[in-house]
């Protein structure tokens, strides 16, 4: 029952953080085959914001500094003993590699995504003023450098608190979730069994 236990806070309180402190955004309409001119400048804006020949460079600059604003301390005893610390920092250092590149496998598609969302939030007007401000120096410097900023040391000091908070938030309530689930199905015996079953036939699965 402690996988099923598990598998169930988990799945209603693990959120993704920069996720969790994003605000929502709205349902778009899904994109219309008869906007070519849109798409035209929505992609063009894509491509200025995040040219292909870059993205590499960038994920590599950038990612470590998210890495580092989400990353909560060690415990001590880890802390303590050089071995086990080598062993943590190694898996973190392995998965940011991977994460880069799975990033990158995604990023064509993420790219085209978001051009066809500016189609759906801005005017043809909208987009030619945004791609004119684009081709400008100053355009082309900022939205090119926008998603850079996470790194700035002002943003990452403010980011890391807001991390912090919400790391200690997210264990306080994913405790709490678990004692009233323990607690329902300690009330209710018959639920507990299917979920007990249900464990056991995944562990046997997994076997």
């Amino acid at each position: 029952m402690r996988a099923i236990l598990g598998a169930v806070v988990g799945a209603t309180l693990i959120v993704s953080i920069p996720a969790a402190a994003a605000a929502q955004a709205q349902p778009a309409a899904a994109a219309q085959p008869d906007d070519p001119a849109k798409l035209a400048e929505a992609r063009a804006i894509v491509q200025i914001v995040s040219p292909p020949a870059e993205r590499e460079k960038t994920l590599s600059a950038l990612l470590p500094k998210i890495e580092a604003q989400m990353r909560t301390p060690l415990p001590p005893a880890v802390e303590a003993d050089p071995g086990l610390k080598a062993v943590i920092e190694g898996g973190y250092k392995d998965f940011m590699g991977l994460a880069q590149q799975v990033l990158l496998k995604h990023m064509p598609d993420m790219m085209e995504a978001t051009a066809v969302a500016y189609t759906h939030e801005f005017s043809l007007a909208e987009l030619r003023q945004i791609h004119a401000f684009a081709d400008t120096e100053a355009g082309h410097h900022y939205l090119s450098r926008a998603a850079s900023v996470l790194g700035d040391p002002a943003v990452a000091k403010a980011n890391s608190a807001m991390i912090a908070d919400l790391h200690q938030l997210l264990a306080t309530k994913k405790a709490e979730l678990k004692d009233k689930v323990a607690a329902y199905l300690e009330a209710h015996p018959d639920v507990a069994k299917k979920v007990a079953d249900a464990d056991a036939a995944a562990e046997e699965k997994s076997k």
